[in-house]
């Protein structure tokens, strides 16, 4: 019976390990997944502003490496913990039932440990906090690297990037060295206590042995009972240093958690159902950063439908307006109507719905052509993503591709021409159908042949919408309804291509350093 017990107990010992290896594992995990997915959707939801002062290697590392520092913690035995103390109370009790006073001498050395976590937490802390730090650094060193590995190539900057590589990264290795040698003055500690709580108990023990008010065989079990004791303590103490490092990951990710989007709508937004077009400028005034306005009292009033063109030098606040229209920044002062409506009075989802934004860089995302032309609308059919790409004259192109528009893009569409991957955008545009478009200096970056079949793109993509167009080649405003020139983000010069060009004003010096003799040429053999 005795055998049959025994083997009984060791085959539930067998289930009820694994049944925690398993429960622990989906518990962990599901945190883990849990927490991931809430991160990844603040992240969607974070103003523009958030990524402008955020390196992105810096960002990726809160979420993948962060928050797998969570998840060593959660696999290392986290779970183990709560039986730990069980135990712990089990030989507590059993102690003070053997031997009461010996059990005080034992437990006399505890507060010594409590004392030394105490100060030992409080730098340990701050080292596993800089250990995070510097590997947001690595991310951020690599990051930038990979992205920009043609112009370093270009720039024969090898040498020196990897110089100034290795020095993040022996940043990073001396903060992990600091780390552990911190984490590893634990665990002599603890010993040191075993020990220590060892010879009180021989000495007092002993002492009570020789007067015969403590039996032997009490003496032994008692220090037998001391290793049994700090058993949990050495198991709590390796996880309370894995606690420590979690804890720094944990901070760095729910740092990121309470970061509140600066462009949020209010509990009085309102859904705009089909907006018409109408956008009004009233004194509007924006700075990026307190005290360097680069706007300054705009004031503006475009119809729907028309077709209006910002021009203007580098720095003049181009960009800066169809950024504040797509509101991914709110006017510092000032207010922007749209169909009579505070912008900051409409629900963002509703609005961006209908706004269509093609930029001067063209980003397209890993998967087929088909994919990204359909990124914006879902729904749509294939015969829809087709005329929405014959419309704007990227058909011609798809088709003669191995795959057609099944035909797989790599990253940023690199397979691609910077001129078809402006097409694809323009079709992507397209089949949102946007009531706003936004364009910007969507040609700027292509050679004159495509910007020929982009112009001509344009034409049916601007019919009957509300757009502004940011032309960065002034050919592109010459068809505009208005053109509205910029300087120093004030607003100089407003009328159309024939007006602004006789009045000998910065739309003319402009159109004069553009269309040299040279270009002229080239512009008049591509027509």
């Amino acid at each position: 019976m005795i055998i049959l017990l025994f083997l009984g107990n060791s085959l539930l010992n067998l289930a009820s390990y694994y049944t925690q290896i398993r429960a622990e594992a989906t518990i962990g995990q599901g945190i883990l997944l849990s927490l991931r997915s809430q991160v990844f959707d603040h992240l969607q939801r974070l103003s523009v502003s958030f990524f402008d002062h955020n390196e992105v290697g810096r960002i990726m590392s809160r979420v993948q490496n962060d928050v797998e520092q969570l998840g060593d913690f959660l696999d290392s035995g986290a779970f183990w913990v709560a039986g730990e103390i069980i135990s712990l109370i089990a030989i507590v009790a059993a102690m003070f039932a053997m031997a009461f006073n010996l059990a005080l001498v034992t437990l006399s050395v505890i507060p010594l440990l409590f004392l030394f976590i105490f100060f030992w937490q409080k730098r340990v802390r701050q080292s596993f906090i800089k250990v995070r730090r510097a590997i947001s650094a690595v991310n951020t060193a690599l990051q930038e690297n990979i992205s920009g590995v043609r112009v370093i190539q270009s720039l024969s900057r090898e040498n020196e990037n990897s110089r100034r590589f290795e020095q993040v990264n022996r940043a990073h290795f001396e903060a992990n060295l600091e780390a552990a040698k911190l984490s590893a003055i634990m665990m002599p500690v603890v010993e040191l206590l075993v020990a220590l709580a060892m010879a009180l108990i021989i000495i007092f023990g002993g002492m009570s042995v020789l007067r015969g008010t403590l039996l032997v065989g009490t003496l032994v079990a008692f220090a037998l009972y001391i290793q049994e004791f700090f058993d949990p303590i050495r198991t709590m103490t390796m996880e309370y240093t894995q606690l420590q490092r979690a804890m720094a990951s944990g901070n760095r990710i729910f740092e990121l958690l309470d970061v509140k989007p600066e462009i949020a709508d209010s509990s009085q937004s309102i859904k705009v159902p089909h907006l018409k077009g109408e956008i009004k400028f009233e004194d509007i005034s924006f700075s990026y950063e307190p005290g360097l306005e680069v706007l300054h009292d705009i004031n503006l009033h475009i119809s729907p439908g028309e077709t209006v063109a910002l021009v203007g030098p580098t720095g003049a606040g181009k960009s800066t307006i169809v950024s504040l229209i797509d509101r991914f920044y709110d006017a510092t002062s000032g207010r922007i109507l749209i169909d009579g409506n505070d912008l900051r009075q409409i629900d963002q989802t509703a609005y961006r719905r209908q706004l269509g934004l093609v930029p001067r860089e063209p980003f397209l995302f890993s998967g087929t052509i088909r994919d990204n032309i359909r990124y914006g609308n879902l729904e749509a059919t294939d015969e829809e993503i087709v005329a929405a790409a014959s419309t704007v004259g990227a058909h011609d192109f798809i088709i003669k591709m191995e795959k057609g528009y099944d035909t797989w893009l790599q990253e940023r569409g690199q397979n691609l021409s910077m001129g078809q991957r402006q097409l694809i955008s323009f079709a992507r545009a397209l089949l949102v159908n946007p009531v706003i478009l936004l364009l910007d200096e969507a040609t700027a970056n292509v050679d004159s042949y495509s910007e020929h079949i982009i112009q001509q793109a344009l034409e049916k993509l601007l019919k009957g919408r509300t757009a502004i167009v940011i032309a960065h080649r002034l050919s592109t405003a010459r068809n505009a309804d208005r053109i509205i020139v910029l300087d120093n983000g004030r607003i100089v010069e407003v009328g159309r291509h024939e007006a602004l060009s006789a009045q000998g004003g910065l739309y003319s010096r402009l159109l004069k350093m553009t269309f040299t003799p040279a270009a002229a040429r080239v512009s008049r053999t591509v027509s």
